[in-house]
């Protein structure tokens, strides 16, 4: 974590302090509970998306894709509020400091669950600090590569590995992303090493592939897919269990020789720690519905994303799954994070 980011997350703990000791807070932070009973339920007041990654990512596409059809079901404002840094704990710790009246939401990345092994120290709980609502979507990861790589799939990126270690330079969405999991995984499958370089989201990971300034990126689909129809991005392989339907051309990971490898990211919302089940179960119903619009399904749909608009309980479950897959795959590729 850069020192930026220590200080981002130091002051959001420091506003986490007892309130007589901190008279300024926000009101969205601070003050009695009052009406808890009422969260959601249409008291006026505009809901806040938290977002752990700057515009351009997956999280931030979903988010405009789901933000008027949200709006329609619930009848309230609802805001994008993007807070990128610290691999998502800078948004997470704003959200779980935040009332449980159901106006401050966080939209999940993956690394929700995989920031409880890759930082020594988390300013919250995750299993105990959140309230799961629903898991939106999950997709695939496609390996993005610059045209100038030389290599036109999996099995011949592994064989550039092998004859030169570490000259493979790979992008993530910071430390501890799935995206980095992900080829640490690859690499450790394979026997080769590749270079990890991490940024601050998945937007300027992208750019970073188009710029040449590293070789890839297991990215969403969405985020690369202008690119590669514009054939300034590749892609060697997708991380899915079958291959993606805009991608029909390309394998997967596993069709390359690469048996059962697999990789989904998500995304999901989760409120507060302490929030009503009526505010729960009716911000869950309008986010499916929100989701299932025919305008934000089809686009969903186009940029690799899969609906699930899952219940509070698979959420949680989810979280925990991946948690120990992913810790599994750090302590086999021996990643130190810190």
């Amino acid at each position: 974590m850069s020192s930026h980011d220590r200080r981002q997350v130091r002051r959001l703990l420091l506003k986490s302090l007892p309130l007589g000791t901190l008279p300024f807070l926000p009101p969205t932070l601070a003050g009695p509970v009052s009406g808890v009973g009422e969260a959601g339920a249409g008291n006026g007041r505009p809901i806040t998306l938290v977002l752990p990654f700057p515009p351009g990512g997956s999280v931030d596409i979903v988010a405009r894709q789901l933000q008027p059809g949200l709006k329609n079901a619930l009848g309230q404002v609802v805001v994008i509020d993007n807070k990128p840094g610290a691999g998502g704990l800078i948004a997470s710790s704003l959200v779980a400091r935040a009332r449980p009246d159901g106006n401050t939401l966080l939209m999940a990345f993956d690394t929700h669950a995989i920031n409880p092994f890759a930082y020594k120290r988390l300013p919250y709980d995750t299993f105990r600090d959140f309230t799961p609502i629903s898991q939106l979507v999950r997709f695939p990861l496609v390996i993005a590569a610059h045209p100038s790589l030389p290599a036109a799939n999996v099995r011949e990126l592994v064989a550039l590995a092998r004859a030169e270690p570490g000259a493979v330079r790979y992008a993530s969405s910071g430390v501890g992303s799935l995206n980095q999991l992900a080829a640490e995984a690859l690499a450790t499958e394979a026997g080769v090493r590749f270079l990890h370089v991490p940024y601050k989201g998945g937007g300027p990971a992208v750019q970073a592939v188009l710029a040449n300034e590293v070789d890839l990126f297991f990215s969403s689909y969405a985020a690369v897919q202008a690119h590669i129809a514009a054939k300034t991005i590749k892609v060697l392989g997708v991380t899915g269990s079958t291959r993606l339907r805009e991608l029909a051309q390309v394998t997967t990971v596993a069709e390359q020789g690469f048996r059962g490898f697999e990789a989904y990211s998500w995304i999901g919302v989760f409120g507060p720690a302490g929030m009503a089940a009526p505010a729960v179960a009716r911000l869950q119903a309008a986010l499916a519905g929100a989701l299932r619009q025919p305008r934000a399904q089809e686009a969903l749909g186009q940029q690799g994303f899969e609906i699930v608009a899952g219940s509070p309980a698979e959420l949680e479950r989810l979280v925990r799954r991946e948690h120990d897959k992913w810790l599994a795959v750090a302590r086999k590729a021996n990643i130190r994070f810190d």
